[in-house]
């Protein structure tokens, strides 16, 4: 059963197991900068291998977020974390862009659907049922905090150590989830008397379309930012690109610790519309990067899909039953990926031919888009419910 209250010790270990999973899974947000570099990567290289990576999360997230629903959360997990563990460990005998770095990056899919569908669904389980949107967020500050930690640790254990060496600390990371996780309390899951709806019928289910479109958008866009800033800067001269990471996911920490506690109040779709309008300028103020600088556009970033995520999954949850709630999980991020992978493939070809600002131009209209589907929703708001301890 969720607990009276968000900050109980089950959510509280969840946390700090996932930090583990956050931290080897961040790691590789430096990818890009790796292919450029070490690999002598180009865009159009770039973006297929982000495509694989994306579109192969789609193939496994949602048969994981049936199988969590249906077996259990916490071995998935763990099961995601040991899988991580490996292939990251075995990024030391990559030397070219070829089937060993397709198969690995296959292998990382098949780790974050198990260890993302278990994580979130023990996440809201975990929750009070008026916190949910404060506890997507907060679940998410597994990756979010990760996302400045890992990449400023990546690029200073490189400096010193190489690429192999930051490689095997995202396997040690990993491992830690891993273990940890085997520790973590775990509800019986109950189903009642009614048969598991089967993956396929949610699917079908009219209200299911919009919000996968609007994450998909939100996928091309944030694929975008996050995958093709690393080879933009790289290009304008700049050779380290840890201060984006910091700064975005700081600003993402923040505004979810600052104000989780009311983004149920305010109206979570209310919110969603607002963050996302902010996210397309971010993304149009990236044409002028070299200007701006990489923290302030990082740090924009951080706030707006810092503030979105949680409230527009926590908006799409909320009317979810809780038996469901892994393959819903499951289902918004696989539109994430889908969003992700074609925009990795057509951006990086768009940016292989006519440079890197057009393919931000792109991004930022189909946020624009986004927005306009999340005003036209009918799915309501969760009424305000008189505040809880958190």
């Amino acid at each position: 059963m969720p607990e009276q209250t968000l900050w109980n010790p089950r959510f509280v270990f969840l946390l700090l197991s996932q930090a583990g999973f956050g931290f080897a899974h961040s790691s590789f947000m430096m990818l890009p900068k790796w292919m450029a570099t070490a690999l002598a990567a180009g865009p159009d290289e770039i973006g297929s291998v982000v495509a694989v990576s994306a579109i192969s999360v789609v193939l496994f997230l949602m048969p994981a977020g049936s199988m969590v629903d249906r077996y259990g959360r916490k071995h998935f997990l763990s099961a995601g974390a040991g899988l991580m563990a490996l292939s990251s460990a075995c990024y030391v005998y990559v030397d070219e862009i070829g089937a060993t770095l397709y198969a690995l990056r296959l292998i990382q899919s098949v780790a974050f659907a198990y260890a993302f569908a278990g994580g979130a669904a023990l996440c809201v389980d975990a929750a009070p049922r008026d916190r949910i949107g404060q506890a997507v967020g907060l679940f998410g500050l597994a990756y979010v905090l990760m996302g400045a930690f890992a990449p400023a640790a990546v690029e200073t254990v490189v400096e010193a150590s190489g690429w192999d060496a930051a490689f095997l600390m995202a396997a040690g990371a990993a491992t830690w989830c891993c273990l940890s996780s085997l520790f973590l309390h775990e509800e019986p899951l109950d189903h009642g008397d009614e048969a598991p709806v089967a993956l396929r019928t949610i699917l079908a289910r009219p209200d299911i379309a919009c919000p996968v479109a609007i994450v998909g958008l939100l996928g091309i866009a944030f694929g975008c930012a996050m995958n093709f800033h690393q080879p933009y800067a790289l290009s304008l001269g700049r050779t380290e690109l840890r201060d984006f990471f910091i700064a975005n996911s700081s600003a993402a920490a923040a505004c979810r610790l600052l104000l989780g506690p009311f983004i149920d109040r305010i109206g979570l779709r209310r919110i969603s519309i607002t963050t996302l309008s902010f996210y397309s300028l971010v993304l149009f103020s990236m044409v002028w990067l070299d200007e701006i600088g990489l923290g302030p556009i990082g740090f924009a970033m951080g706030l707006a899909h810092g503030l979105f995520y949680p409230a527009f999954t926590g908006m799409v949850l909320s009317e979810c039953p809780p038996a469901e709630r892994g393959r819903w999980m499951s289902i918004l991020q696989a539109g994430l990926n889908i969003g992700i992978g074609i925009g990795g493939v057509a951006l990086g070809w768009i940016a292989a031919s006519h440079g890197y600002p057009v393919i931000f131009l792109i991004s930022s209209v189909a946020l624009v888009l986004g927005a306009i589907l999340v005003a036209r929703t009918t799915r309501r708001d969760v009424p305000a419910i008189p505040a809880t301890s958190v």
